[in-house]
């Protein structure tokens, strides 16, 4: 039986990268909803970007930087660093939002900076963009007969998540305000990718509607 090698590393890049984004879909969902469950009560304060440290110099020389904040309970003065790598450094005295226990003000995590956001925006990538691909795929062999408007509609809301995800871990929420906040200008590519992604679904829905008419 002949083998054609192009076709079997193609699927073999799909699975693998499909088979990575389940397995951080997965980790993402779960440290998700094991932080919700501890930091419940927890309290919000503004948390200012006030030094950095290098944190990684990889083998190509490349910097990522340790972002240390400073934010204020009771009139007290606290301090917490990201607990991951970052390769670029926002403006000093730009703001996130910090979650911290109200009877150990010490013990408090960075909206948008944990984990668990960082899992579930490689998950989405690693599964809907090879997803929406096969699609494409599918739809261009015609081995599946799609609607083209749903092609459409699918690649904007793809276009969306991932915008608002990469907000999110910025910002720690999903408006752009406060991932501009955040990181400034390096928040605008994100912030693109939503808008046109919303954009697109609009011009979808109202091509399909005025079609029906």
């Amino acid at each position: 039986m002949k083998v054609n090698f192009k076709k079997a590393i193609i699927i073999l890049l799909f699975s693998s990268a499909l088979l990575a984004g389940i397995i951080f879909l997965f980790l993402g969902i779960k440290e998700s909803v094991s932080l919700a469950i501890k930091t419940k009560d927890w309290f919000e304060a503004p948390g200012y970007l006030r030094d950095y440290s290098v944190y990684d110099v990889d083998s190509d020389g490349d910097i990522t930087y340790r972002l240390k904040y400073v934010y204020y309970s009771g009139g007290a003065e606290y301090y917490i660093e990201t607990d991951y790598g970052s390769e670029i450094v926002p403006e000093i005295d730009s703001i996130k939002t910090i979650l911290y226990e109200p009877e150990n003000p010490k013990n408090a995590v960075i909206k948008g900076g944990e984990a668990s956001s960082v899992y579930l925006t490689i998950g989405v990538m690693f599964t809907a963009i090879p997803l929406f691909m096969i699609i494409c795929w599918l739809f261009v062999t015609e081995k599946v007969k799609l609607n083209v408007k749903i092609l459409d509609f699918t690649a904007g809301f793809v276009l969306f998540l991932v915008g608002e995800l990469f907000i999110y871990v910025m910002g720690g929420s999903f408006w752009i305000g406060s991932a501009v906040k955040s990181m400034g200008f390096l928040a605008i590519i994100p912030s693109i990718l939503a808008i046109v992604g919303v954009i697109q679904m609009i011009k979808t829905v109202f091509a399909a509607v005025k079609e029906k008419k």
